[in-house]
């Protein structure tokens, strides 16, 4: 969990509260899910707080109710990786649940966020309890591979621009809003964050970003929105690693 100095407020859930909030829990009853509302505790945490620390323990099953969560590691040559971004209804802690050991992953809060938790032996009682969970769990956890193959794919090419554009594409289809002017697209990393994601520099991402801008790629909107503009010149450049060098 975060340090001591962080600041979390713990409550309990009244109502149906957190439960009735995820997808993970909706195929339950009201009954139910005041059943399994008894059992979370609701942490809120600040901006820039360490939910979990690389090689800790943890017991938990966390569902994210509102905000966004950074799930990261550590490559061989010591810089942040991001797995994944967690947004509301997303969940992890999962495979404590099947294991004992420490983690090999560390999540810290991109802004300001609340999760609901439910104790490891609490959450294998709902499991027996209500399949249907499970079955849910296994949905999440095929999605979570699926972009893990994603992110293999974008951080394999050698190419810079491949990387870039793949990434671009992959925010599009997770954030996008399709408008008449392009795809509006809200960001959930810094630009230090996307560099890391593709394993690049942030110097060499901001460069391809501004070449991908002066081709009418893209426009910037702020620093968190982006307006994909041609998905035909991304496309390219994915297929074709020469597109804009």
């Amino acid at each position: 969990m975060a340090s001591r100095n962080d600041e979390i407020s713990i409550c309990n859930c009244n109502g149906l509260g957190c439960a009735a909030k995820v997808p993970l829990l909706s195929a339950l009853s009201r009954e139910d899910l005041q059943k399994v509302n008894a059992l979370i505790v609701r942490y809120t945490y600040k901006k820039g707080d360490t939910i979990l620390k690389l090689g800790s323990s943890f017991g938990k099953f966390m569902i994210v109710r509102k905000g966004k969560i950074k799930i990261s590691t550590l490559s061989p040559d010591g810089r942040e990786q991001i797995l994944y971004i967690l947004t509301a209804g997303d969940f992890f802690g999962e495979y404590n649940l099947l294991r004992d050991k420490t983690e090999d992953y560390q999540a810290q809060v991109m802004e300001d966020t609340v999760v609901c938790t439910i104790e490891k032996k609490d959450f294998e009682q709902l499991l027996l309890k209500y399949p249907n969970i499970s079955i849910r769990i296994l949905e999440g956890l095929s999605d979570r591979l699926e972009r893990m193959e994603s992110l293999v794919k974008t951080i394999s090419p050698k190419d810079v621009n491949q990387r870039v554009s793949m990434l671009l594409m992959d925010l599009s289809h997770r954030y996008g809003q399709t408008t008449r002017d392009g795809i509006i697209v809200e960001i959930p990393m810094s630009r230090e964050e996307m560099a890391n994601y593709v394993g690049i520099a942030r110097e060499t991402l901001i460069r391809k970003l501004t070449t991908l801008k002066e081709c009418g790629a893209i426009d910037f909107i702020g620093r968190r929105k982006m307006k994909i503009l041609d998905v035909s010149l991304l496309e390219s450049d994915i297929k074709n690693a020469s597109a804009f060098i």
